[in-house]
Parts: C-alpha cells; structure tokens; sequence
C-alpha cells in the first residue's frame, strides 16, 4: 500500500465532514456527541493548518467556501467507502457468503463432490455455486469468483493460474469388445467426442494421420462425455480434471499411457488482485489445497 502522505487529524476531518453535510455546527455536534465547541475548535485548527477558510458565516448559519467544497466532497466520499467497508466486514462475520460461478463440466465431475468437506471444515460460510460456460461481469453479477479453462487474460480481471489440463484416453473396463491395446487398434470403435475437443491432434501426436471422426456420439457438456464413457458407451477423449475421482475408484480406466497437454488451464478469476478479503481468500486456499491432493505438485498451472 502507498503512504497517502502527511494528513490533517482524522477527528479534525470528520468534524468538517458533519458540519459540511448538515450545514451547522450544532447538528455535526449532537452527531459526533460532542459540544458545539468542540466542533468549532476542531473545524478552526483544521483551517489553520491548511492555510485557507472553509467555511464562512451566514447570517446564523455556515457556508462552504470554494475549497470547502471541494474538500467536503471528497471527505464524504471516502468516509462513506469507509462505512461500507466496515458494514461489509461486519455482515460477512455475521454470515460470510460467497458466490462462484464455474463450468458445468468442472463443477459435476471435481469440484461438487468435494464440496461438503469445505462446508464441514467452514459451516459459517454460505457458499452459492452457479454454473456457466461464460465469463461474466463478476462484479455486476455479484459472483465473487469464477473458475475457468482459458487463456488467463480476461480484461479487467485477475486470473490465478490454477490447474494444468490433459486429455487422456480412458473407457469404461468393462467395454464391450474390449479395450484396444494399441493407439492404432482404435480403428473402428466407438469414439466419444465433445464440442470444441477434437480427436484428431491426438491422433497427430501418437503418429496417426487420422482425420477428425465423424460418426457416432458428439456432447455439447464434457461432464456427459465422461458419463458415457463409464456407462461404457465407447471410448472418450477426455480432460484429466473430469475423469480423475473415476480413475481413482476404477469406473475408468487410462487406456494408452500418451497424453495430450490442453492449449490452455484452469484459472481462478477475480474482480481484483490479492489480498482478498478473507472468506474469499479461505476458498481459493481450500481450492488449492484439494487439487494438490488430487493431482500432486503438477496442480498449478
């Protein structure tokens, strides 16, 4: 943080503030329970030390001079953020709540069932997950957090590197016809496929000069893909994030050891950079802490 440099007296400035607000002295008094005096002595060594009037008198009552004005206004204004500052803090404490908004693929298959240790370890946070593919206004939605798949550059919001992504090829173990022991013994079996996840640099990338397939089961949502897969409906080219719980309890199974690294990772977006307040700042460490269980130090991207 920057030093705002040498300032008039906090209690010199609010006194300002009341009687600039309520246009007398005596009403910034009985605000602030002090005596009118008090105000008048805080408002005069206040001009005093900056070298030029703030007020002048009107008959009975007070005005605000040129510079008085343009004070005030900016008084108010950070008094104000102050109070709502403040007002936030003390309703979080009472009931911190947080809003995220992730994909739908990402929050059914990872992050949903994980999600009741984070309510056992916090019960006094109020957690509202939505799902959506999009990046919203974070800030006028009111979401306090968004985990997506991208490039990380999201203007005018912070993304935190968060998970490496892969595709794997994984089926079900009970496949029916068995699964193929080689890349090129894929020739003529069921290919799952997902919307925006070709087969084809897979292929590329085990040395297989195979077009795109173009027959058989396309999803729009990932997190069907790999459902599919472990229901044993064919073979899924599929995201590593989405099918790791399901290779853990052997639902699936990698079928080739080859994978492919995805263009692009998961990040946590933020309206701002840290720090963050403090409930946000709980879950982003328990998302961290929970991919470091699940995928090891190979968690951040």
């Amino acid at each position: 943080m920057e030093s705002p440099g040498r300032l008039p007296s906090l209690p010199a400035l609010r006194a300002f503030e009341a009687a600039a607000r309520l246009g007398s002295v005596a009403r910034a008094a009985a605000e602030l329970f002090v005596t009118p005096g008090a105000v008048s002595h805080q408002i005069s060594g206040l001009e005093t030390q900056l070298g030029y009037a703030l007020f002048v008198r009107q008959g009975r009552g007070i005005a605000l001079t040129p510079e008085g004005r343009r004070l005030a206004a900016t008084v108010n204004r950070l008094l104000m953020g102050v109070g709502q500052e403040l007002d936030a803090i003390r309703r979080e404490r009472e009931r911190p709540r947080l809003v995220v908004t992730v994909l739908p693929s990402f929050s059914a298959r990872w992050l949903t069932p994980r999600l009741g240790r984070f309510i056992e370890d916090h019960p006094d946070i109020e957690l509202w997950v939505q799902t959506s593919k999009q990046i919203e206004s974070l800030a006028e939605s009111g979401m306090d957090l968004a985990i997506r798949i991208g490039p990380g550059q999201w203007r005018g919001l912070h993304a935190q590197p968060f998970l490496h992504e892969y595709f794997l090829v994984v089926a079900s173990p009970r496949l029916s016809g068995g699964l193929p022991g080689t890349p090129d013994a894929l020739a003529g079996k069921p290919l799952l496929r997902a919307i925006d996840e070709p087969w084809q640099p897979w292929f590329a990338s085990v040395g297989l000069d195979w077009q795109e397939p173009d027959h058989g089961l396309v999803f729009s949502d990932s997190g069907m893909l790999v459902q599919a897969a472990v229901e044993g409906q064919g073979i899924a080219l599929a995201r590593r994030s989405l099918v790791q719980d399901e290779l853990a309890s052997g639902k699936l199974v990698q079928v080739f050891s080859q994978t492919l690294a995805h263009p692009w990772a998961y990040y946590l977006v933020t309206t701002q950079a840290p720090p963050h307040r403090p409930v946000l700042q709980t879950l982003i460490d328990w998302l961290n802490a929970e991919a470091r269980l699940s995928f090891g130090d190979d968690f951040s991207a």
